[in-house]
């Protein structure tokens, strides 16, 4: 259903909001994914407030007016290197599949799908990674990344479990430079990840 054509107040997304916390253990899922504050406001209580602008449609700017923390705030948690998405996305993920099969019936099939989508950026120029990939629908090439997403469904519902932006395999259609790293943080681990052939992503 298009977010327009949903019936919603203020009050109730930030109690639906309340609610999807407790279910999929926010806090210590936002632990297990390198996401915390050593001061200020709680990073769940900052994930709420994020979630809930989406479905008013507001921008982090109002975050100085209402809440008493800074677009700054905002942006220094979303922007954080040491977050771990992937993860976080895995674990809220289980944790929903986990409360849904409550109400599918033992009938209903199960599977994992894949989805490969190109993310068109045919104005960029120097953004990382970005790759020369042929569109066989189109019959011409594209400066895209490869949206690479892994999710489940149960026939009626589709939750990701996993996602990552793909570049190119080869070396001779890689646009971007690659920026060199540490090779024990997770940027140089997404780097590596994203020059992969598929196969070799799916299989881990």
């Amino acid at each position: 259903m298009p977010m327009s054509t949903i019936q919603y107040n203020s009050t109730n997304i930030h109690h639906s909001f309340h609610h999807f916390s407790k279910l999929v253990h926010l806090s210590a899922t936002l632990r297990r994914s390198n996401i915390s504050k050593s001061r200020g406001i709680r990073t769940e209580l900052l994930f709420e407030w994020l979630l809930t602008t989406i479905f008013n449609r507001y921008s982090i700017f109002r975050a100085e007016k209402a809440n008493g923390f800074s677009k700054r705030t905002v942006r220094n948690c979303l922007n954080n290197a040491h977050t771990n998405w992937q993860r976080l996305v895995q674990l809220v993920g289980i944790h929903l599949i986990e409360y849904v099969q409550h109400f599918t019936d033992n009938r209903r099939r199960q599977a994992l799908i894949i989805d490969d989508s190109l993310f068109k950026r045919e104005f960029s120029k120097k953004t990382e990674l970005l790759a020369r990939v042929f569109d066989h629908d189109k019959q011409c090439y594209f400066k895209v990344f490869r949206a690479l997403t892994l999710g489940w469904s149960d026939g009626n519902t589709f939750l990701p479990l996993h996602f990552a932006l793909m570049s190119s395999h080869n070396v001779k259609n890689q646009l971007g430079l690659f920026n060199a790293t540490d090779q024990r943080s997770l940027a140089a681990r997404r780097r590596s990840q994203a020059v992969r052939k598929m196969m070799m992503w799916l299989s881990n």
